[in-house]
């Protein structure tokens, strides 16, 4: 097998959902992208800032937040999202415990959440059904 062989063979059959991880850890955004690429195509911000920029220039599958961000609450920006009319689903994977009234769709405590519970989570909001890692 020749290189551009082994390189379409590692195509998936099906456009990779793009999702945009919002947390201020490197740590965890590298398990995070190492643990869902290639299948899901990972963009990172670590702040609300960079956050807002990329959701005004880009449309997500879904985001996941870890709402403590150096430059504010990240829930704030979820329900700023959600007042533009912007209603991507949203897994909240943070060592804090949301309130009652958070905008997300799920909940995965850090760092308690092992990799498979991560990896179901996201195939579940995005809808795809991918053989479990």
């Amino acid at each position: 097998m020749n290189m551009n062989d082994a390189l379409e063979a590692c195509k998936l059959p099906f456009p990779a959902p793009r999702l945009l991880h919002i947390d201020a850890d490197d740590t965890t955004a590298l398990i995070l992208a190492t643990l869902l690429v290639p299948e899901i195509q990972v963009t990172r911000a670590g702040s609300m800032l960079e956050a807002d920029a990329l959701l005004r220039q880009h449309e997500f599958a879904l985001i996941v937040l870890d709402p403590d961000l150096p430059d504010g609450d990240g829930q704030v920006l979820i329900r700023e999202l959600r007042e533009r009319g912007v209603h991507t689903p949203v897994l909240l994977y943070s060592a804090r415990q949301p309130s009652l009234h958070h905008q997300a769709h799920a909940f995965l405590p850090k760092p308690w959440t092992s990799p498979r519970q991560l990896w179901q989570a996201t195939c579940r909001l995005l809808e795809i059904d991918l053989v479990a890692r």
